[in-house]
């Protein structure tokens, strides 16, 4: 008989690794475009450049981590790194990066990159596609022990909103906190992949270079790829560049918006969790490439509609169904993943073909967003980029693989 996944000691590592990584990433990135244009004084231009360059700087970085890590398989190396890099977070973007943007700009811009880039903007994906191989290695769902990083998302996030508006360097130190803990996790944890329920993780060939390489001349990553560009890209610039900044705006007291917004985003990681605990049995049912659709459906409503309405209350609504559009995005790509390509290659296809597909989108279109918002207002701006959206989800009910089979291939 099955262990229940709760008895399993791999599902609370793995659930571990989730918690301590998003609630450092809550420290840093839940007010992230408000510090920058609040506390800096960026303009949305300005904020539009940074975010270009850090989601430029991560492209090389997530193509080594995909194809480094799947070598890897569960060793620890790069997950190591990530730990470093996030217990140095108050060191460097107090006493480093808050001074370059203010006295070099530019210079600002590319450390901060870096570091970012190494840490998060490129570590997100490697954490979760780390999970992933934890959670298929030992036969229990991906979204079961990614609840618990929305949770702890949630729970830094609120915090994050008190500190904020006492201090924005309290955030950062928090966050370096959080990154002790990770390495204390890391000494604690040892896979042993020889309990795995998966004869693919117990096979002691490395991938090849020609096995890696293969994955790019097939059709149907390339589809993926243009899906992942016109959807979860812009709905990235939308969701951290731009929804932050209009959203405060409507308040005549800044520090109520954050209040206000800090509440609703733990709200919104709180119901993300509870979704994202659900919706793996959801995307068994309707199959992934359904479930994809549905992402796109959600992204595209949310930005169209954050154009057409003026209400607070539906305003955070509209936050709010964030909830729906992440937590099924994460979980049905990774369960398109491992219908459609070698499950062996999970950490390149996710990291280049979600990550850094995003992430050209984020380069291409960020800084031109930006001038945008600025130059004719927030209103034409979101109903034209869920248009757009909207156009990439027709995309995808064309293009996108059909499930071959809707199983659990553990």
């Amino acid at each position: 008989m099955e262990t229940p996944f709760y008895q399993k000691s791999t599902y609370w590592f793995a659930s571990f690794y989730s918690i301590v990584y998003y609630a450092a990433g809550s420290f840093v990135f839940s007010f992230y475009a408000i510090w920058l244009s609040n506390e800096i004084c960026l303009t949305a231009a300005q904020t539009g450049i940074i975010y270009s360059f850090n989601y430029f700087i991560s492209l090389i970085i997530m193509i080594f981590y995909g194809i480094y890590q799947d070598k890897l398989v569960l060793k620890k190396n790069l997950i190591w790194f990530q730990s470093i890099i996030i217990t140095c977070a108050a060191p460097f973007l107090i006493y480093v990066y808050e001074p370059l943007l203010k006295q070099d700009f530019y210079l600002g811009v590319i450390s901060g990159s870096l570091f970012l880039g190494l840490g998060w903007v490129a570590g997100m994906g490697l954490i979760d596609s780390y999970c992933e191989k934890i959670s298929r290695a030992f036969n229990f769902e991906f979204g079961q022990c990614r609840t618990w990083g929305c949770i702890a998302y949630a729970a830094g996030t609120f915090i994050a909103g008190i500190l904020i508006s006492i201090n924005p360097h309290l955030n950062f130190w928090m966050a370096s906190v959080v990154g002790i803990v990770f390495m204390i996790l890391n000494i604690t944890f040892k896979p042993d992949l020889s309990k795995s329920s998966s004869s693919l993780f117990q096979k002691k060939e490395p991938l090849s270079l020609q096995e890696i390489i293969s994955v790019f001349k097939l059709p149907k990553f390339w589809i993926f790829v243009i899906y992942v560009l016109g959807t979860y890209s812009l709905y990235n610039i939308y969701d951290q560049q731009l929804f932050p900044v209009f959203f405060t705006q409507q308040f005549e007291n800044p520090n109520e918006g954050y209040q206000l917004y800090g509440l609703l985003n733990s709200v919104q990681v709180f119901l993300e969790a509870g979704v994202m605990f659900c919706v793996p049995f959801v995307v068994n049912r309707v199959g992934a490439k359904n479930a994809l659709i549905f992402a796109a459906f959600i992204s595209a409503s949310r930005i169209f509609l954050t154009g057409h309405v003026e209400s607070i209350t539906l305003l955070s609504i509209i936050k709010l169904m964030h909830c729906l559009e992440i937590s099924t995005i994460l979980v049905s790509v990774f369960k398109y993943i491992e219908i459609n390509f070698d499950s062996r290659l999970s950490a390149t296809v996710f990291l280049i073909g979600y990550q850094v597909a995003g992430s050209v989108g984020v380069i291409l279109f960020s800084t031109y967003v930006g001038r945008t918002y600025d130059d004719i207002g927030p209103a034409i701006t979101f109903n034209n980029l869920g248009l757009v959206v909207l156009g990439f989800m027709i995309f995808a009910v064309l293009f996108l693989s059909r499930d071959k089979k809707i199983t659990n291939q553990h």
